[in-house]
């Protein structure tokens, strides 16, 4: 094929009164037309070699951290990831090795724990022990660091980023986020309607220290009655999206 590059190689042509300028349109729909070609074979390629799997998906997110100082960011964070790489990546309290982490995918003011699905009950058990594990970091007030998760079993697609490092994208991964969020605004809501005017400016301290949960990890949280102070179930919880789904929350389990 004619490529319409090869028409204006040089500005001899371009002056060149015999020049054909009439086919630059055609030339140029043709160009076009085999980069399309070329991008779509490349995509599909690509496509063939995206592997989805069943994940484990857990979100985590220090309450109140934008508002924060830099210092308190620093010091929080550090704090938050020194737990984690004592506990997670010694196995600690990876229940005894039933518990597989994939990855951890930082998100600034937390992160993404990615671990091999496993049934509910051991999910439940490594959630838990996670989380209350936090009280014993304590801060230079005392107070220990506020924590909100979720958690879902879910499809993520492993692959390797700008910066070169492996994360994950897919479904269970936005499906986490929009159950922390849809889950901390009908905890708040259902606090605020109880409370009306005693709750205002307090009802994001009540959605603190609360583990979220999708459908998929609700089997046998009467196991775990003990490791929580207080059970909300809130059904069809729409997101910005119009998205809804059933939404458990565990609070007080830090």
């Amino acid at each position: 094929m004619k490529h319409f590059t090869d028409l204006i190689t040089s500005e001899k042509s371009l002056l060149n009164s015999s020049a054909d300028f009439s086919s630059i349109p055609q030339l140029l729909s043709d160009f076009h037309s085999e980069k399309i070609l070329k991008m779509t074979d490349s995509f599909s390629n690509f496509m063939a070699e995206v592997h989805e799997e069943e994940k484990l998906v857990i979100l985590i997110d220090i309450v109140g951290f934008s508002k924060d100082s830099t210092r308190n960011q620093v010091y929080k964070i550090y704090l938050f990831q020194r737990f984690l790489g004592n506990q997670i990546l010694t196995n600690k309290i990876a229940s005894r090795g039933k518990i597989r982490i994939s990855h951890f995918v930082p998100t600034g003011d937390g992160c993404y724990i990615v671990a091999d699905k496993c049934d509910s009950r051991t999910a439940l058990n490594f959630l838990i022990t996670l989380l209350s594990g936090f009280k014993k970091i304590k801060l230079e007030n005392g107070l220990s660091i506020s924590l909100r998760a979720s958690a879902l079993i879910g499809t993520v697609v492993p692959f390797f980023d700008m910066a070169h490092h492996l994360n994950y994208i897919g479904e269970g991964m936005n499906e986490a986020a929009r159950i922390l969020s849809g889950g901390q605004k009908a905890l708040e809501e259902k606090y605020l309607s109880e409370h009306q005017e005693a709750a205002k400016g307090e009802e994001k301290l009540y959605s603190r220290n609360s583990l979220y949960l999708g459908d998929s990890l609700t089997d046998g949280l009467e196991e775990f009655r003990e490791d929580y102070t207080d059970f909300f179930s809130f059904p069809q919880v729409a997101d910005k999206h119009g998205m809804k789904r059933n939404i458990s929350v565990l609070q007080g389990v830090l």
